[in-house]
């Protein structure tokens, strides 16, 4: 019979690998490879996210100053007063009150809800644009036959806000010409502005002849 005589030997005695070592050096290097195309993508991506961040934030005041223009149309109709709505050139503010005085007060769940309520009967309401966003000097200068003027700089008076929470800061501001819709569900016709500070711009429309208010897509100022 032949004997085994394998040797064992310790495993403190045995050869190391030299591919381990040198592997775990690689993995550190692909690490810091990683970390670094990471970095870069960030540093690429992070200007975008900004853009499309401010973005959203135009489209959303826009549509805000659009959903109260328009419910001024629709409260005009059902009431059968003439509504008018303000903003405020070169500010944030933007209102929408009755046009004829004799019938202005405000409802209680109107008082202070700001643009997104909804118009009670003979209601008032105000919005405020966010930070960073504010209407831009409007285009028409002056009037014409059948054109309105959108020049700011026309104060109001104080009892037209009266009820509403931000009556005194209103009464402060200097306002575009009215734009009316009439209870036939026609409206001013005319075009203005929201932009923000990196000079992105939508423009809102009323349509004369049918009252209807649009937001534009957005886009940036026409260098003259």
């Amino acid at each position: 019979m032949r004997s085994d005589c394998r040797t064992v030997v310790p495993m403190s005695q045995r050869p190391v690998k030299r591919g381990s070592a040198g592997r775990a050096g690689f993995t550190m290097i692909e690490m810091l490879l990683v970390l670094g195309v990471i970095a870069v993508i960030i540093a690429v991506a992070w200007p975008n996210v900004i853009r499309l961040t401010g973005q959203q934030r135009l489209l959303e005041s826009s549509d805000k100053v659009r959903s109260l223009a328009s419910s001024a149309r629709i409260h005009a109709i059902e009431s059968g007063l003439v509504y008018q709505f303000r903003y405020e050139p070169g500010g944030r503010r933007f209102v929408v009150i009755p046009f004829e005085r004799e019938f202005e007060s405000v409802s209680p769940d109107a008082q202070g809800t700001g643009a997104s309520s909804s118009l009670g009967r003979f209601s008032k309401a105000s919005g405020l644009l966010p930070e960073g966003v504010s209407f831009a000097a409007p285009k028409l200068p002056g009037t014409s036959s059948g054109t309105a003027s959108a020049s700011g700089g026309q104060k109001l008076s104080a009892d037209l806000f009266s009820g509403l929470a931000d009556a005194a800061k209103l009464e402060q501001a200097s306002w575009s010409g009215p734009i009316l819709f009439q209870p036939d569900g026609t409206g001013t016709d005319i075009a203005f502005e929201v932009v923000d500070r990196r000079n992105q711009r939508v423009t809102v429309t009323v349509r004369g002849v049918t009252g209807a208010v649009t937001v534009s897509r957005i886009h940036q100022m026409e260098k003259s």
